[in-house]
């Protein structure tokens, strides 16, 4: 796996790219469902972030941002798409006038409601090629990994 010495085997090697595979493998499938959609797994992420985070409250680009891994700059272009494509809409948060919060609008809801049927159906197509114990367990190790790395 990765081209790794095996001789000199390093676990903690093999976990942080072993997720880096896992990453790039799930992103090629999810992204592969989603253009059946005309759709991308970017924007999706966002307005699922969006809808579920930000609620009825909105949520700011920042706090966007620090859910996903992309930068200021491409955050703003692909909220400018959504905008422009009536998925999602600014509003500058109340008490603060520079701070632009993004709110899903119904059509930007609604394309999620269509969607989401069958992108839970992959979901679960992926996840059961394990056991529910080794789900299970596996959803232990991550989240008490991710606690561990997530600064305070």
């Amino acid at each position: 796996m990765y081209n790794l010495d095996k001789t000199k085997h390093k676990p903690y090697e093999d976990i942080v790219y072993g997720i880096g595979e896992i990453y790039s493998l799930l992103t090629k499938k999810l992204s592969s469902l989603l253009k059946e959609h005309n759709f991308s797994l970017s924007k999706f992420n966002i307005l699922m972030i969006v809808k579920h985070v930000g609620r009825d409250k909105g949520i700011s680009q920042e706090g966007i941002g620090n859910k996903l891994i992309v930068t200021a700059s491409n955050m703003s272009r692909m909220i400018d798409k959504l905008e422009k494509e009536e998925l999602v809409k600014r509003g500058a948060q109340e008490g603060n006038r520079r701070i632009n919060l993004i709110f899903i609008t119904k059509k930007g809801s609604d394309l999620l409601d269509r969607i989401w049927p069958s992108y839970e159906k992959k979901l679960k197509e992926i996840g059961n090629i394990l056991s529910s114990r080794d789900q299970k367990a596996l959803a232990y190790f991550l989240d008490k990994w991710i606690k561990a790395l997530t600064p305070e």
